[in-house]
């Protein structure tokens, strides 16, 4: 078993990791909010493409089974898979409205997590950026919710701009942190 000395060398360690994350994330979200659109359409190519190559991995897995119900279960979700990989690929305009209405969802409910967990941690270095991007995040979802018709062709990038500038400046307070755990505490 690690000491705990141990465990905060290799935490300071990865505190370059942290920063270098966020950076990224930061550079990321902007890209996002100048090129929403674009943003959108990515995320909804990617999706679709993540489903497609799963159905095939679902489908191989159906052989591995030792019993028919378990093979006709998996060929089932393979196919659903499949399709619904489909349907994004080549219905963009309806799976962003779509994506749209299930990422603003996710915002609200992740938005009312992170303002928990900033208030939980009240106190804590970094506790404030938390409950920050909680409170934006639960006003954007409410927001992009409520005009969904519109708003569904650049939401989604302008969602993930957002998430992702506070996020990266998150990681690079959680780096800052990390990096006070070396070896001389």
């Amino acid at each position: 078993m690690e000491s705990q000395s141990e465990v905060n060398a290799e935490v300071a360690a990865s505190s370059g990791l942290f920063k270098g994350v966020g950076i990224t994330l930061i550079i990321l979200g902007a890209v996002a909010i100048l090129f929403p659109l674009f943003a959108t359409l990515a995320v909804v190519t990617f999706a679709g493409w993540v489903l497609v190559i799963a159905a095939f991995f679902i489908f191989g897995s159906a052989f591995m089974v030792h019993d028919a119900g378990g093979t006709i279960v998996r060929i089932l979700w393979a196919l659903v898979a499949l399709i619904a990989g489909i349907i994004l690929l080549t219905n963009t305009d309806g799976s962003a409205g779509f994506l749209t209405a299930v990422l603003a969802i996710y915002f609200i409910f992740m938005g009312a997590m992170k303002i928990t967990v900033g208030l939980i941690r009240r106190g804590e270095r970094g506790a404030g950026w938390i409950a920050v991007n909680g409170i934006l995040s639960l006003i954007i979802g409410l927001i992009i919710i409520a005009d969904l018709q519109n708003t569904k062709d650049w939401a989604i990038g302008l969602l993930l701009g957002i998430d992702f500038i506070f996020a990266g400046f998150m990681l690079m307070s959680v780096g800052s942190a990390a990096k006070r755990l070396g070896p001389d505490t």
